[in-house]
């Protein structure tokens, strides 16, 4: 039973995102990708998600769908991951979380939705040593981002309540 509305709750925000993507507010100097853009992994796992850029979630427990996206640079190879904090009224907040130089093709990196729930962390699972200020598991009270590539590492950004800002975790290397 619990697969089945996984399986739904997918399914509704695959086809949120494939409405909403076209509402995505940008900053300056950045785009969504295009269907030009589609190459490599986005091409191979696109059947799966036709956004394999965007996730949409209330990452900061406000109540508003929020967008999680990769941003391709207008001026070079570079890319973003960046968070907008939609709000009822008026533009979104803007958060840049990660950029690349291009250093890594944008289209090996995807985003995705970790639900709330009880992770183990990359240390936790044996990759390194665990840092001070690095824990063994990580519990999710709200939705996170999910920045990963495509068969390969991945990390969590998830909403810091205390302390109003997002904090990022590696859930595998």
């Amino acid at each position: 039973m619990r697969m089945k509305i996984q399986l739904c709750i997918s399914l509704i925000l695959l086809a949120t995102n494939t409405l909403a993507a076209s509402e995505v507010h940008v900053l300056k100097g950045w785009r969504l990708p295009t269907e030009k853009d589609m190459s490599g992994d986005w091409a191979e796992f696109r059947k799966d998600n036709p956004h394999p850029y965007l996730a949409q979630a209330d990452f900061n427990g406000d109540g508003i769908p929020d967008d999680a996206y990769i941003a391709l640079s207008t001026k070079g190879k570079g890319w973003a991951l960046f968070v907008n904090l939609n709000k009822k009224k008026g533009s979104p907040e803007i958060i840049k979380l990660e950029e690349d130089s291009g250093e890594t093709p944008a289209q090996r990196m995807g985003v995705g939705i970790a639900e709330p729930g009880t992770y183990e962390t990359a240390c936790g699972k044996g990759y390194w040593d665990c840092a001070k200020d690095e824990t063994e598991t990580l519990k999710l009270k709200l939705p996170a981002i999910d920045l990963y590539i495509f068969e390969s590492s991945n990390s969590y950004f998830w909403w810091d309540k205390k302390h109003g800002k997002f904090r990022r975790t590696w859930i595998s290397d």
